[in-house]
């Protein structure tokens, strides 16, 4: 119930007296057991008539009291006392006997149209076992449904006579007009209820609005002084939102002008006591929503990952992964759980007790996905060991994102030109954007500009490689400008003559091509790996596609070495790559032969280039080992249309034999009768999430229950763990240093209405303000 105010009065204290009131007649007003009120049930006292009519005692004041108050229809009541025993005479001249009752489907009727309609005129007597029609009762229309009541069950048509009689129908009149004219004794009481409760549901669902919109975006609320109408001191997202929406509505202007800033001790909801709780009850909506979808989809998968926030509390973020009844996947945030340490033990413990927390079943885990760390991903000891020491169908699978950017830092130290190539790229960015001399200068020369190295973020070299190409003259320019400039210092003129030497190397525009096509091609390739649609069948083939475009750039030495050669055409000659041999000191009996040496060219193309092509296959090759193991469970099924059935039904039972307790005998069947399905079908689904959409989409869960189940588990495995690093960039927009003191559990509730925007954008005003209110009342018991 809603905390109200009255309009007259003066103080706008809540409405206790109302309340206490309302609570008065409520008690007075009981509920039967279908739910209906049932004002006569239990009487206290012996001036109320009993629920029985057979009992009343007809006066003035009874007639009052049932017409102000109504009565009870008794339909849950005992019918046995309405036994009627009838008399069957044959022509034979033998008889029989044989019992009828009251039926409760006497107190409805039926339209032509076929619409129920229900006789709220009838009530059950229990002492006679009769029915009376209560009007005619009343005012003594002397009929049998008034007198002693109707019990003759063989002829119900008699009741149907009865309500369309003209006397019948004059004393209904008669009672609802005694009723009008003597009103309810809550009526005042329930008129002022009903519009103080109106009033304040259309204040609170804008309240809930603002909450709503300002949450799922990330905004904070507060700010230094939560006063309305301040135009100096700053207010806050909330006020401001209120008084934004004011400016349009004239019914919260007139609220905010009234109630605005009313003080400690009155209601308002306009304060921040009040958005707290709604960002409260909503992230709990939003995640009862999830784990009810989680519940419904049966199987799921997990990802865990950790940073430390502002105030350096490691912050651990959980992500679940299950499949929708759609049959696409979806990955939702659950929250952050703090101080959960680096150790394999306690980040497992911290897992179960999540899932324990939202009653979540560990028998239906079917994956796990975190980075490389062996704290997380050791196969002895780490987090994915110790749970598939609990569920051994809880596959492993290391993120493809983050084992690509493993396989790019593997390249990028192999070999000693890599090294300085980046460590170039990153030092010639730094010599720029440390002065805004340098950087209007090289932005005078070009129209974009240098960008950094990341350590993490791949694409950022991808970026800075993109850009030293695009820029190459515009950056030569600006540095023979600088190194030539004698009003520069002559540390900034060195670094600049330095930078200078190294650009005017063969090996660095060679490298700038060559570095420049690879991390483009595995940049797209890694933003694809972190798309929430993802199976780990597209990685196995994303993966295989890089294997085959890097031995293919292999065999592109020439076309880099003719690239690199373009950007000198301009100079009077065209450097050749440096041939640094490596002098080895020779033993006594060694000849002093110099052996077999490599030209320039050649040992640049066998040292530096293959070595980082092969680097780049072999470490392809070893991470995605790990996501064939997974995909040769489910292969049979990408290739469908290709096996012949027999063997369709040998990789089934081998996918059967493992998932014992998910899989029955007759999947091998269903996969058979799956093929001929999609031959027959135009336009087939050729991965497994078009399968598993195509089942939904037809409906054919029922023909191929086992199939979708299978699908299912495998779709509801993570291919990356990026979903729990983009909750890191949430957890900064929300804590940061200006709310560094936020507490654990309103930065869970706003990170949830966050990142799950889609769910909090669809949340119902009208359960969310129920909810509120149940929290909020404050009944008092009668004495």
């Amino acid at each position: 119930m809603f905390h109200c105010k009255t309009n007259n009065e003066e103080n706008e204290g809540a409405l206790s007296e109302i309340e206490s009131l309302i609570e008065k007649i409520s008690s007075q007003v009981p509920l039967n057991n279908t739910g209906d009120i049932d004002v006569l049930h239990k009487p206290d006292s012996i001036d109320i008539p009993v629920s029985d009519p057979g009992l009343w005692n007809l006066d003035e004041k009874t007639r009052d009291y049932i017409c102000r108050n109504g009565f009870s229809q008794n339909i849950n009541a005992d019918f046995t006392h309405s036994k009627k025993e009838y008399l069957i005479v044959h022509k034979s001249g033998g008889h029989r006997t044989f019992n009828r009752y009251l039926n409760k489907d006497w107190f409805k009727t039926v339209l032509v149209n076929g619409e129920t309609c229900q006789r709220d005129y009838l009530s059950y007597s229990e002492t006679n076992g009769s029915v009376y029609c209560i009007p005619c009762y009343l005012f003594e229309n002397w009929t049998v449904f008034s007198k002693k009541g109707f019990s003759n069950w063989k002829y119900p048509e008699k009741l149907k006579k009865h309500e369309n009689s003209e006397a019948h129908k004059i004393c209904v009149y008669k009672m609802k007009q005694r009723a009008t004219d003597l009103g309810r004794i809550d009526t005042t009481i329930t008129l002022q209820l009903k519009i103080e409760t109106n009033y304040w549901i259309n204040v609170l669902t804008r309240v809930c609005s603002v909450v709503k919109s300002l949450a799922s975006h990330g905004l904070p609320f507060r700010g230094t002084e939560e006063k309305y109408g301040s135009s100096v001191a700053n207010s806050g997202n909330f006020i401001m939102a209120m008084e934004l929406v004011a400016e349009y509505d004239p019914f919260l202007s007139q609220h905010i002008s009234k109630y605005g800033n009313p003080g400690k001790g009155n209601t308002s909801y306009l304060s921040f006591y009040t958005y707290e709780q709604f960002i409260s009850i909503m992230s709990e909506k939003v995640l009862e929503t999830i784990i009810k979808e989680v519940k419904a989809a049966t199987y799921f998968s997990i990802s865990i990952d950790s940073t430390p926030d502002i105030t350096h509390i490691d912050q651990l973020s959980f992500i679940i992964r299950y499949v929708l009844p759609n049959g696409e996947p979806v990955e939702r945030f659950i929250g952050f759980i703090d101080d959960a340490g680096h150790k394999a033990e306690s980040l497992t413990e911290a897992i179960f007790s999540i899932l324990k927390k939202y009653d979540l079943n560990v028998c239906f885990l079917r994956g796990q996905s975190y980075d490389n760390a062996k704290n997380m991903s050791g196969i002895y000891s780490g987090v994915q060991a110790r749970i598939k020491d609990v569920i051994s169908l809880a596959d492993f699978v290391p993120c493809s994102a983050h084992s690509l950017n493993l396989v790019g830092m593997c390249a990028a130290s192999c070999c000693e030109e890599a090294n300085n190539f980046f460590s170039f790229t990153q030092n010639l960015y730094v010599y720029f954007s440390s002065s805004t001399y340098r950087w209007s200068l090289l932005k005078k020369y070009n129209n974009s500009t240098l960008k950094s190295l990341s350590d993490t973020r791949w694409s950022a070299r991808d970026d800075a490689c993109h850009s030293l190409k695009t820029n190459w003259a515009g950056v030569k320019k600006a540095l023979l400008d600088l190194k030539h400039d004698k009003l520069q210092k002559p540390l900034t003129r060195s670094e600049a003559e330095g930078l200078l030497r190294q650009l005017s190397r063969l090996e660095t525009s060679f490298m700038t091509e060559f570095w420049n096509d690879v991390l483009h091609t595995f940049n797209k390739t890694s933003k694809l790996l972190q798309s929430v649609q993802i199976d780990l069948s597209t990685v196995v083939e994303l993966y295989n596609s890089l294997v085959s475009y890097v031995k293919s750039v292999r065999e592109m030495f020439q076309t880099y070495y003719d690239a690199a050669k373009e950007k000198f055409i301009d100079c009077n000659k065209i450097p050749e790559f440096e041939n640094k041999q490596r002098k080895r000191k020779k033993h006594f009996d060694e000849s002093n032969d110099p052996g077999h040496t490599f030209d320039s060219q050649n040992n640049f193309k066998i040292n530096t280039f293959y070595v980082i092509c092969d680097n780049l296959t072999v470490e392809l090759n070893k991470r995605k080992s790990a996501y064939d193991s997974i995909i040769s469970k489910y292969s049979f099924i990408l290739k469908i249309y290709e096996l012949d059935p027999s063997e369709i039904r040998e990789d089934a039972k081998k996918l059967r034999t493992i998932y014992k307790q998910d899989l029955d005998e007759s999947f091998e069947n269903e996969c058979v009768h799956f093929q001929s399905v999609l031959k027959l079908t135009t336009n087939p689904p050729k991965t497994l999430l078009d399968m598993s959409k195509f089942i939904k989409e037809k409906q054919f869960v029922t023909i191929f229950p086992y199939v979708d189940v299978a699908l299912k588990m495998f779709l509801c495995n993570l291919a990356s763990n990026c979903s729990t690093e983009r909750s890191f960039s949430t957890l900064r927009r929300i804590k940061n240093y200006l709310r560094s003191s936020m507490s654990s559990e309103r930065l869970n509730s706003l990170a949830v209405l966050n990142i799950e925007a889609t769910l909090t954008k669809s949340l119902n005003y009208s359960d969310v303000i129920k909810t509120f209110a149940a929290k909020q009342a404050r009944k008092k018991k009668l004495k």
